[in-house]
């Protein structure tokens, strides 16, 4: 799986370094991945391709990064990792950290399991969504980004923080004007980014967490609704 592929390992060098990300060397960590290649005596037959393609970008980076470069003092050119490098290795770490929240926030969401014993306004739901059905509709609005044709700058991504709490204020506003609403309305009128998408996820557990929202599913295969609990008839 992902946490057996050529960037768990080489998240797991760089955290072994114990040395920012952006002054690793890439001759480093280029022999060292190499090295644990040569050390795996089984790497799985779906992950092969994966490794082998990783080595050769990471040997294409190491010779170019020995090209002379007359800008710099012979010194000062221990080349670092590229910024696309950079930029992959980041996302995938945000994403297993995120990945991680989902999996503590499980045991906190499941009362949203069991069917409602109360009615909406409006609905007649059959069952409560659980964690899985959001992370599934997370995971549908990231492969919409994906179609994208412009990927997002590597600077905003670098520096763009996961500031949860914001989002939970702005959505706190949002319901405050109704009962209910779809989960993708959260993002209208806004840039869609898997940061965005992200924040949101974590903004909405929480607040289920909180018992400020439930998450409800009118029937098989529906969209997830979103309903304040003031909005729930005793």
């Amino acid at each position: 799986g992902e946490e057996e592929g050529p960037l768990y390992v080489l998240w797991q060098l760089i955290e072994s370094y114990r040395i920012d990300i952006f002054d690793i060397s890439i001759h480093r960590i280029t022999e060292d991945f190499l090295k644990f290649i040569e050390r795996a005596s089984a790497l799985q037959m779906d992950l092969v391709s994966s490794f082998a393609l990783m080595a050769s970008r990471l040997v294409y980076y190491k010779s170019r990064a020995l090209l002379p470069d007359p800008g710099f003092e012979e010194a000062e050119n221990e080349s670092r990792l590229p910024p696309e490098l950079i930029e992959q290795l980041l996302e995938y770490r945000r994403f297993q950290l995120a990945a991680d929240t989902f999996r503590e926030m499980e045991d906190l969401t499941s009362f949203m399991l069991s069917r409602p014993q109360t009615e909406i306004r409006s609905f007649d739901p059959v069952e409560v969504y659980d964690i899985v059905d959001l992370v599934e509709s997370y995971v549908k609005l990231l492969r919409r980004i994906e179609k994208q044709e412009e990927p997002e700058p590597f600077l905003e991504i670098i520096n763009q923080e996961l500031n949860v709490e914001e989002r939970i204020s702005q959505i706190r506003h949002f319901i405050e004007t109704v009962d209910g609403f779809d989960f993708v309305d959260l993002f209208q009128n806004l840039p869609l980014s898997r940061m965005l998408i992200v924040v949101t996820v974590l903004a909405i557990l929480e607040l289920a967490r909180l018992r400020e929202i439930i998450i409800i599913q009118t029937e098989t295969f529906a969209k997830i609704q979103i309903f304040r609990r003031t909005a729930i008839v005793l």
